[in-house]
């Protein structure tokens, strides 16, 4: 690993190693020193190799920084062309994990985009990985990383993919992991801003896959929901789904009502 990579990522503000990037991304939370790093580690983003390209990237994401976001919009525009491609890889599943990565950076970065004035860049590196949640695997990291700030402003993209996912799924294609829950928790987070548009969502979603764990996920647009759509919808999912999803369900009302 180049040397710059390891005194930027693996080097904490008071000069200690660490064994993990995370440990100084997120000490930058509290810690203002992490701005000597910025300009060095834009450099690492433009030249450096691909694993240490992705590491700066997550970096810049996370703290706000307008080259961070403009790197994941360009690596959203043709996912097998991005320069880390394969770089992380999901073992369940065995497929690529770095947009994920990139999608819990862009999320974590809300606290710094707005003081930076970068709130619109970061919103726009959100809308680019949502529009390819139906072929690339973000596990539940997209769906965190849907706020209610940024999330208004990305739902008609997000309620695009799920029916764009839906429609896969319902053609017969199964991609190597479980695009079905991908999708219900990215229904669910719809929910926080349109109840009626995450239960057509979701319904139309469990007409193609009412497996356990869809049905399980999709519980959460009943947790977030306030009104009279999403406690028809948790009757209907009680309907098709078995004791694990009543029991979801369960545990959303109650979190609903507490």
């Amino acid at each position: 690993m180049d040397s710059r990579v390891r005194e930027l990522l693996y080097t904490d503000f008071d000069g200690h190693p660490v064994g993990d990037p995370d440990e100084v991304i997120n000490a930058a939370f509290d810690d203002d020193r992490y701005t000597a790093r910025v300009e060095p580690l834009r450099r690492v983003l433009a030249t450096g190799a691909p694993y240490e390209r992705f590491l700066a990237c997550c970096a810049l994401a996370t703290w706000g920084e307008l080259d961070g976001y403009r790197a994941v919009v360009d690596a959203a525009a043709d996912p097998d062309a991005a320069p880390w491609r394969g770089e992380l890889v999901d073992r369940r599943y065995s497929v690529d994990e770095t947009f994920a990565h990139l999608a819990r950076a862009v999320g974590l970065g809300e606290d710094f985009a707005g003081p930076k004035g970068t709130e619109d860049e970061r919103v726009g590196a959100l809308r680019a990985l949502v529009r390819i949640a139906d072929t690339e695997y973000f596990d539940w990291q997209l769906a965190f990383a849907l706020d209610k700030r940024a999330l208004p402003r990305v739902v008609d993209d997000v309620a695009a993919v799920v029916r764009r996912g839906t429609d896969r799924l319902a053609s017969g294609e199964r991609p190597s992991f479980d695009l079905g829950v991908q999708l219900a928790d990215l229904a669910a987070a719809v929910a926080q801003v349109d109840e009626r548009l995450a239960v057509g969502l979701g319904g139309d979603l469990v007409r193609v896959d009412s497996s356990p764990k869809v049905l399980v996920h999709l519980a959460a647009v009943v947790s977030r929901g306030t009104g009279a759509p999403s406690l028809k919808f948790a009757d209907y999912l009680a309907s098709v789904g078995d004791g694990s999803v009543r029991k979801a369900l369960a545990d959303a009302l109650t979190r609903r009502n507490g």
